[in-house]
């Protein structure tokens, strides 16, 4: 169990990083690390190549440099799910761009019959787009923005160790502004800001308009989205606008489960029409 009233300078953490085979739902883990930190110092760390069971592309391999043959040998993915289990175990858990970490870790532990982990996730991708404006977030560009000492290289344990370096930084810029675990994670939530800032969204204003006056009338909409595995379509309930750095995100509640919140990125919506009545 997480405390959440704690100083982050007294919490525990365990930051994470993975590499994959690619960024579709069917790919799979190659490489993990974890360090866990106890007052913000590390006091155990894990770091292993994963054999995926599928062929590493060449698109992934020119990224991390992990290729078949580098996997060969290695243990595969519930193999090592008891180790990690314990560098999570009632930690924050910190990575950057965390739902793509995430994401693959539960599919990893889904393929393996374990549940997902429960618990407080912190992304330092949400947090820094709220505390600096900066032409680029990836944790690449940061380390020469922010002037980070480690560098993150596409490998897990060093992504891993940007993340803290990063980590650090964001605590210090927080400084009183966070005096407690749940005041920092709250601190990476997006802002909810007025529907007057639409213009600012690049969205077309015939669909910028649509989403207004259904908010406006408490009536649904069909969102034509654009996801990771291609367009699809919603039924919604606009309710709010919000903002994480330069992103902006349309949030409601779907139209057939009122109790299902909904939030999408402006910038992924292709297409808003009106739902002609029965």
């Amino acid at each position: 169990m997480v405390d959440l009233d704690i100083s982050p300078q007294a919490a525990v953490f365990t930051v994470i990083d993975v590499e994959t085979t690619g960024l579709q739902p069917e790919d799979r883990i190659t490489e993990v690390a974890a360090v866990r930190m106890v007052r913000l110092r590390e006091v155990a760390h894990f770091e292993s190549l994963v054999n995926p069971g599928i062929h590493i592309p060449p698109v992934a391999t020119t990224v991390s440099g992990i290729d078949d043959d580098l996997v060969s040998g290695a243990p595969d993915f519930i193999q090592i799910s008891p180790i990690l289990d314990c560098l999570l175990a009632d930690a924050v858990i910190v990575a950057h761009n965390a739902s793509f970490d995430l994401a693959f870790l539960s599919a990893e532990r889904k393929r393996a019959g374990l549940t997902p982990w429960k618990g407080p996730v912190l992304d330092t991708l949400r947090l820094t787009r709220n505390l600096y404006t900066l032409p680029s977030y990836s944790l690449g560009a940061l380390h020469e923005s922010l002037g980070l000492p480690q560098a993150p290289a596409h490998r897990a344990l060093a992504d891993v160790l940007a993340t803290i370096a990063l980590l650090r930084d964001l605590l210090a810029r927080l400084g009183d502004r966070a005096p407690t675990v749940r005041a920092l994670l709250a601190a990476q939530e997006p802002i909810p800001v007025s529907w007057d800032e639409f213009p600012k969204t690049a969205l077309a204003a015939e669909a910028a308009a649509k989403l207004r006056g259904a908010e406006a009338a408490g009536i649904a909409v069909e969102i034509v989205y654009e996801g990771r595995n291609g367009p699809r379509h919603f039924r919604v309930i606009p309710h709010q606008l919000e903002r994480n750095g330069p992103l902006y995100y349309l949030c409601g509640v779907s139209a057939g489960k009122p109790d299902e919140r909904m939030v999408f990125r402006i910038d992924r919506i292709r297409g808003v029409h009106e739902i002609e009545s029965d």
